[in-house]
């Protein structure tokens, strides 16, 4: 009778399904996600106090409309030219490099009254390099969530994104409106800084190709480029 009670046990622990606050339980998962997060609402937070100090700078909405939108092109060039840096780098520093680097361009666009090609350039580059760190943030989720624990956790920075994204445009008109343009940017890039503080400070180290256990430059795939585009390609 024990042993009848045993198989019937078994089957019921393997059907046994994740769900979001087991997901949200794992510490390091749940650093990348607030961090994520945060990020983003600093993302849609400079976003639109940038475009704001385009049209106040040159009365254009062409120029405001284009600095609103310069940071999300160049994403899917630096996906097609540099995605497989994701398996050179270590992930850590990658991340928090990262946000460091958004902070960077959120104080230089604050203070500093440049020429609106040079900052629209900056955050074209910023926006060239974002797939390299949000590629590693990726791939850590993948290798510390398994099986239907991993759909979950997709999922949930996939609402959190939304989310994100449109609390950060709100906040943006709120920060414009209380705080005046420059100011709100400052307060994008202190968001910045304390998620790289956090990534640097919380996230373990781990060495490049960690999660199949062999290094990029180990692979023999040659550039940078070169790989990015195989790997395009056979996507596609």
């Amino acid at each position: 009778m024990l042993s009848g009670v045993t198989t019937i046990a078994e089957p019921v622990q393997g059907d046994h399904r994740a769900t979001y606050r087991e997901v949200l339980a794992e510490p390091r998962f749940r650093l990348l996600f607030t961090t994520r997060t945060v990020a983003i609402t600093a993302d849609s937070l400079r976003i639109t106090t940038f475009s704001v100090l385009v049209f106040t700078a040159t009365g254009s909405a062409l120029f405001s409309a284009l600095a609103f939108g310069i940071s999300f092109l160049p994403q899917l060039f630096g996906s097609l030219l540099f995605g497989s840096l994701a398996d050179r780098l270590p992930p850590r520093a990658r991340i928090a490099g990262g946000y460091a680097l958004e902070c960077a361009a959120a104080v230089l666009l604050a203070p500093v009254r440049m020429p609106i090609a040079a900052s629209l350039g900056i955050v074209a580059l910023i926006a060239l390099a974002t797939p390299l760190f949000s590629g590693a943030s990726s791939r850590l989720v993948a290798r510390w969530l398994e099986g239907d624990a991993y759909v979950l956790g997709r999922s949930l920075n996939n609402m959190a994104s939304s989310g994100a994204q449109l609390f950060g445009l709100a906040l943006g008109g709120a920060a414009v409106a209380v705080l005046g343009a420059h100011r709100a940017l400052a307060v994008s890039a202190a968001l910045y800084l304390g998620c790289a503080l956090a990534v640097r400070l919380r996230l373990p180290r781990l060495e490049p190709g960690v999660s199949d256990g062999t290094s990029g430059r180990a692979r023999g795939d040659g550039g940078a480029v070169r790989a990015s585009l195989r790997g395009a390609g056979l996507l596609l």
